[in-house]
């Protein structure tokens, strides 16, 4: 299953969406971080589900504006790379303060650096399909 086209929203099926869901996996899932990202990821019992994502962007990352910009770059960093990613996990993105004056690609290749390190799969291919962006969700 993949996600939707751009420009539609982000589907419920693909979020983390529950106090417990996030703290189940930031209490026992894997962590990367880096400069601008921590990725925490965790296998799910039931590998036939859909990888999912939530995302963390605290006030000292910036205001409102700021913070969900980051928001919307990493949804599109996650849209355009789940078509690659195996079934079964769970990633909570936690963007650090200096992710507010990161550029798209700094972003993507954090994330794809932790991806590739806690997902057992080859991301080159998912990689190479955003190459061609703009820089600009």
């Amino acid at each position: 299953m993949t996600l939707t086209p751009r420009g539609e929203r982000f589907p419920r099926w693909v979020r983390l969406t529950r106090r417990a869901e996030y703290k189940r996996v930031l209490d026992g899932g894997r962590r990367r971080a880096r400069r601008f990202l921590v990725v925490v990821a965790l296998a799910r019992e039931s590998s036939d589900t859909p990888t999912r994502l939530g995302l963390t962007v605290s006030r000292r990352v910036g205001g409102a504006v700021v913070r969900n910009r980051i928001k919307r770059r990493l949804r599109e960093l996650f849209r355009r790379r789940h078509g690659g990613l195996p079934s079964g996990w769970d990633l909570v993105v936690i963007a650090r303060p200096g992710a507010a004056e990161a550029s798209y690609e700094n972003l993507a290749a954090e994330f794809d650096s932790c991806l590739r390190q806690l997902i057992p799969n080859d991301l080159r291919k998912s990689s190479s399909r955003d190459q061609g962006s703009s820089g600009k969700p």
